[in-house]
């Protein structure tokens, strides 16, 4: 009997948690649960336009791409350019500066972060101290991990 009670539990709050999941990815129908085709699309999305408006904001304060730039997150709830960029300290200001741009950075971070994490769940490569980094380039923005 306990057992059956633990099992309800779990499935109600897998239930909970695939309805939570699909409201962050503006899915509507959850009834067959959440795909990861559906978290890849919208995480590719995201990404996509995401860069594009921070290329078109950082163009705006006359900062151009090339050269790359890499993006992680930061102490301080904030993000962090990685390596040399002539303009690291004033990309880092506008994108911390900007709430929307910010939380923005953030929501895409935990999409992929939910990917890598369904993607590699069976994978001993699956590691915490992965972190995940976004690049803008002058052929778009691309997500990856770095150790």
């Amino acid at each position: 009997m306990a057992s059956e009670a633990v099992g309800v539990q779990e499935a109600a709050s897998s239930e909970a948690l695939d309805e939570g999941v699909a409201r962050f990815l503006g899915l509507g129908d959850t009834d067959a649960g959440v795909r990861i085709a559906d978290i890849r699309a919208k995480a590719a999305s995201e990404l996509k336009r995401y860069g594009d408006d921070v290329i078109a904001t950082l163009a705006q304060a006359d900062i151009t791409i090339p050269p790359a730039v890499q993006i992680r997150s930061g102490t301080h709830n904030g993000i962090e350019v990685v390596g040399e960029h002539a303009a690291r300290e004033q990309i880092e200001a506008l994108i911390n500066g900007d709430t929307r741009l910010l939380k923005w950075f953030k929501e895409i971070e935990v999409l992929h972060e939910i990917l890598r994490r369904a993607e590699l769940r069976d994978s001993e490569e699956l590691s915490n101290s992965q972190h995940f980094n976004l690049g803008l380039t002058s052929l778009g923005s691309i997500a990856f991990f770095s150790v």
